[in-house]
């Protein structure tokens, strides 16, 4: 089928998969065949224009096509593509794309959900600027919303009208994240009928996909699954429609859910560097570089108790001792020649357990956990362990009592909860792995090819 573009004639082959068109460029001395091709994953809408009379070649029609290109291995670009044609030509070329973009499920409607004081406090600009005209150009509507306060996220989503929406796109940081997978894990459970504050229970998963603009300090979930913090290519992977499901899971206190997570939960140190970088948070994404060197070098050792569910096993088996971090990554991480690298959807968790050792090993081993190096967890003071669930109690931790006749820590002990921080007031927490809890818009399966 013969089109013009760019105002040269272009030969045009449509299969279920792609979209071929070849020109020949012609030279006093040579004559070269050009061949692009648009594979139909990548198509991201169609826009057909008025026909319009042509006094040369009669009855004529064009349409444009918006597709994403790829820049480099992890990045992405919109571009475009107009064709114009007879009329007989390009309604027979619309009448078999059309079907095959309408089976993609690409998503029309959207909540999107913005944090003005993540990061650099630019997610309303990002949003407005960059992403919101994109979404108009390949159709999308949405329902925007800017939260005030922390948890809101959570709360509007276990209490919208979400018939309509095909998904939530988060506007800010990993907390960001956290907050909405936890209102909407929570909103299937409340849904389902089922009590998402026991740990036993079995949860139902959320069926409402998540997209993730960065626009926080960290942004790690969104550069673990694209490869990249790129605002643009973060947006495509969201109007492209393609969602893969994630883990998270559950922290309890006394039987009360305290939160989901999706990315990390770190106990003890990691819980004391993110509470210190809070008290900075004037200072930007420069806090995280600048703050923990002090928390390190105050680091505590906790006497606690951890018992914990093998990951294949049925018996709850149990250590002690005083130890300065119990964590875990929900997001774990996997060796790959010389990094880690993540891995989403894993059927475990991976404990780990860092006792006594030297301020110079801690520092080098924590390094290379930052650094993200193969062999960061491979020291003789961190125990690992692969497990389904774990519990961690202070057996001699001073309590106290508020004037409400309740028990509570007397010493802070905290968690930090996908960035954010979870102050514990009960002499035990609990948390459970939870499978596939949710959809996240992107090519999950793909992430560890970013790496």
């Amino acid at each position: 089928m013969e089109l013009i573009k760019d105002g040269r004639c272009v030969e045009v082959e449509l299969t279920d998969t792609k979209m071929t068109y070849k020109s020949r460029r012609t030279s006093c001395t040579s004559s070269v065949e050009e061949v692009d091709v648009m594979t139909l994953d990548k198509i991201l809408s169609l826009k057909m224009e008025p026909s319009e009379t042509n006094n040369n070649a009669g009855h004529r029609k064009q349409f444009t096509v918006c597709f994403a290109r790829d820049v480099d291995k992890t990045n992405m670009r919109v571009d475009k593509a107009t064709f114009k044609g007879t009329e007989k030509i390009c309604d027979k070329i619309l009448a078999q794309l059309e079907p095959l973009l309408a089976a993609k499920r690409r998503p029309k409607q959207l909540l999107v959900i913005v944090n003005p004081n993540s990061g650099r406090r630019q997610a309303k600009k990002i949003f407005h600027r960059k992403v919101e005209p994109f979404f108009q150009l390949v159709g999308i509507m949405c329902k925007v919303i800017v939260t005030e306060r922390p948890k809101q996220a959570q709360e509007i989503l276990q209490s919208h009208d979400l018939t309509d929406i095909d998904g939530v796109v988060t506007v800010g940081g990993d907390g960001l994240y956290c907050e909405c997978l936890s209102g909407l894990v929570m909103r299937a459970q409340k849904d389902a009928g089922i009590d998402y504050n026991d740990p036993d229970a079995e949860v139902v998963p959320s069926q409402l996909p998540i997209g993730i603009i960065p626009a926080g300090s960290g942004d790690y979930v969104v550069q673990y699954l694209h490869g990249t913090r790129d605002v643009m290519t973060a947006a495509i992977h969201i109007a492209l429609g393609k969602s893969g499901p994630v883990n998270a899971v559950s922290v309890h206190q006394e039987r009360q859910l305290s939160a989901y997570s999706g990315l990390l939960l770190g106990f003890g140190l990691f819980g004391d560097i993110m509470n210190d970088c809070e008290k900075f948070r004037w200072m930007g994404s420069s806090r995280f570089n600048i703050i923990p060197v002090g928390t390190v070098l105050r680091r505590r050792m906790f006497d606690v108790e951890v018992e914990y569910l093998p990951d294949g096993g049925s018996e709850w088996e149990q250590t002690e001792g005083k130890l300065y971090g119990v964590d875990t990554y929900v997001i774990t991480r996997k060796p790959k020649q010389e990094k880690m690298v993540p891995c989403f959807g894993d059927n475990a968790l991976t404990l780990f357990l860092t006792s006594k050792c030297s301020l110079a090993k801690h520092v080098q081993q924590l390094a290379k956990v930052q650094d993200h190096k193969t062999g960061c967890f491979d020291y003789e003071f961190v125990d690992q362990h692969r497990v389904q669930g774990y519990r961690v109690t202070f057996p001699r931790a001073t309590l106290t009592s508020t004037e409400d006749g309740e028990t509570t820590l007397a010493e802070k002990y905290y968690i930090n909860c996908d960035g954010e921080v979870i102050c514990l007031s009960k002499p035990q927490f609990e948390v459970r792995l939870h499978r596939n809890a949710v959809p996240l818009f992107g090519s999950v399966r793909d992430a560890l090819q970013c790496w």
